[in-house]
């Protein structure tokens, strides 16, 4: 009986969260969470559902969930303060930073590399491409433009490495995907490509990476952060911080509440801890 009342279940609380969008309604005060979409509305759901269960408790408020149907509607709830405090990527953070009020709260922590991740630039092994300076000249490949560890973090690697970035490469369609990334890599549509370092291992059953090797590493960047909007009271931004604070990387807890999410727990964190990802984010035109 349970399997058969658990899709209708997830159907009426998903239909909530979408009602949310329409705007304020006559309910009782409640802390609005939005979580940026990189995957479907369920799966966001029923990964982040525990920890909106778990902050209401601590605060002593309602905390419900709000899922846009992509990155540009979660920039407008928040610019058009349909939502209380978020959870994003960076670049999404520093670029909602510059226009709106906003403050970081926590910043999450992974399995693999805790609180910071980083991009790579793939090409394939008979492609003759040995080091960055090689990639002048060539079609290069990349997720999204607002793609942190598929785009952005890439822009600061090889303008480092001494490349012009507007005109010492050319640069193809975004793939939208970071698989689609790796796929043109393989199959010498493009002659090298950025993508997230964690990405490239979830590929082998799909492609044979032994023909695939890694040009360069990105600097390593802060993790996905989560931000509060500044009309929220200083009294609940506190509460939501030392609750998120609670749930420390790897503790019983932690895993309880987060693992769904696929994260570890939460660390404190800064504005500050930014400003090399903006210094990316400008040389790729995103800020």
């Amino acid at each position: 009986m349970k399997n058969k009342k658990r899709p209708f279940f997830v159907m009426i609380m998903l239909l909530s969260f979408f009602v949310s969008l329409a705007g304020p309604g006559t309910a009782a005060a409640e802390v609005k969470l939005g979580i940026l979409p990189r995957l479907s509305p369920m799966e966001m759901a029923t990964m982040f559902n525990p920890l909106a269960e778990y902050l209401s408790q601590e605060i002593g408020e309602k905390v419900s969930m709000v899922i846009p149907k992509d990155f540009a509607a979660f920039k407008e709830v928040v610019k058009s303060e349909q939502i209380d405090i978020a959870f994003s990527n960076p670049l999404i953070y520093i670029q909602l930073k510059k226009e709106v009020g906003v403050e970081p709260i926590a910043l999450s922590s992974e399995f693999k590399n805790g609180t910071r991740f980083r991009g790579i630039i793939i090409a394939r092994k008979d492609s003759g491409i040995e080091k960055l300076q090689e990639l002048k000249g060539k079609k290069l490949i990349f997720v999204d433009k607002d793609s942190a560890a598929g785009y952005i973090f890439q822009m600061l690697l090889l303008s480092k490495s001494g490349l012009d970035v507007k005109k010492d490469f050319t640069q193809m369609p975004f793939a939208k995907k970071h698989d689609n990334v790796i796929m043109a890599v393989f199959n010498k549509t493009a002659d090298a490509g950025g993508i997230r370092e964690d990405d490239l291992d979830k590929m082998k059953d799909k492609v044979d990476l032994s023909q695939i090797k890694i040009v360069g590493y990105t600097d390593y960047f802060p993790n996905w952060p989560v931000f509060a909007r500044s009309k929220l009271s200083k009294t609940t931004i506190d509460k939501i911080r030392a609750a998120m604070l609670k749930l420390t990387p790897n503790s019983s807890q932690s895993k309880a509440i987060l693992g769904a999410a696929h994260l570890t727990g939460f660390v404190a964190v800064s504005d500050k801890d930014f400003e090399k990802l903006r210094k990316a984010a400008a040389l790729a035109d995103a800020l």
